[in-house]
């Protein structure tokens, strides 16, 4: 039987941590190695991984960053160490349905070309309560896609796959690693990317994971900034006038940043896009027709 590891990136996740870690090493099919890296949390998430692997010190391998890298590059990271046959991502909040691992780890047996295979997942709140049975159904947008749909939105620039749905093939690990080093580019997109023009990925209907929905406390900076009195000056130009210009200049500042940088998001993700239609042609696949390929490009290459 092939070997099945876990990847979890952590940082700040003592709240909930605990149930999740549970809902893994209880599954109907064990993993044979839970990979933890912590991006150096400052709350509890270490000690609770110390006692977890204390009580699993043959499943769980733990490392800790030395500085913060970010979600992208602390999942990199694990998925690196990770050196099991296949290999399931983990958020630090989620709750996995028992069977998760097993029903996943089927999928892909059953379809060896596939490399990876995602499911949908439930919507819970702080509590754990539910309140959508169905991300899929629940979405903005048509989900889930496969084959020629799922590779024109990911050209598109849109994501295909949450992380915590994905359950892929090692072999993938040589040309997911190492990960795009552009802002934009996000750990499960690329490797949405990967999968779909190296493989064939596979859907799995179930609802495998609950995943949890909860508040983020973010201090910003303007909200802690005290207001001081107006001075009244002086001018040619009325005090309201002159700050109503200043608005209008400041919008279209902002609007010509965000431009510049949805060009610069578009470039980069683009010539990441046509990296690995670069690694498909060199490993001779065939499961893309060249009129589809030829379409691709031309969308990737106006980016540019």
């Amino acid at each position: 039987m092939k070997t099945i590891g876990t990847v979890i990136a952590t940082y700040k996740g003592e709240k909930y941590l605990e149930e999740q870690l549970d809902s893994i090493v209880n599954q109907s099919l064990k993993p044979d190695k839970i990979i933890v890296v912590d991006d150096c949390s400052i709350d509890g998430t270490i000690s609770i991984i110390a006692k977890y692997k204390e009580k699993y010190p043959e499943m769980i391998i733990f490392e800790q960053n030395e500085r913060n890298l970010g979600h992208k590059r602390t999942f990199e990271r694990g998925i690196s160490m990770c050196k099991t046959d296949y290999i399931a991502l983990s958020d630090q909040d989620d709750i996995w349905e028992p069977d998760k691992i097993e029903r996943c780890y089927c999928a892909l047996e059953q379809n060896k070309d596939a490399k990876l295979c995602f499911h949908d997942f439930k919507l819970v709140d702080e509590e754990g309560n539910l309140f959508a049975k169905s991300y899929w159904e629940s979405a903005s947008i048509s989900l889930p896609v496969s084959g020629a749909e799922a590779r024109k939105r990911l050209v598109n620039l849109t994501n295909v796959i949450s992380g915590c749905a994905m359950f892929f093939s090692s072999d993938l690990k040589e040309h997911l690693l190492p990960m795009p080093d552009s802002k934009w580019s996000l750990h499960d997109w690329w490797i949405a990317v990967i999968a779909f023009f190296l493989g064939n990925p596979i859907i799995v209907k179930e609802a495998l994971t609950r995943y949890r929905f909860h508040k983020n406390q973010v201090c910003s900076l303007a909200l802690n900034i005290k207001r001081g009195r107006k001075r009244r000056t002086l001018k040619e130009v009325p005090y309201k006038v002159k700050r109503e210009v200043g608005r209008i200049i400041f919008r279209k500042r902002i609007a010509e940043m965000r431009l510049q940088e949805e060009k610069e998001r578009k470039r980069a993700l683009s010539q990441d896009v046509l990296k690995a239609i670069g690694v498909y042609k060199a490993l001779s696949l065939n499961h893309i027709s060249n009129e589809e390929l030829s379409n691709l490009k031309d969308i990737l290459e106006s980016n540019i």
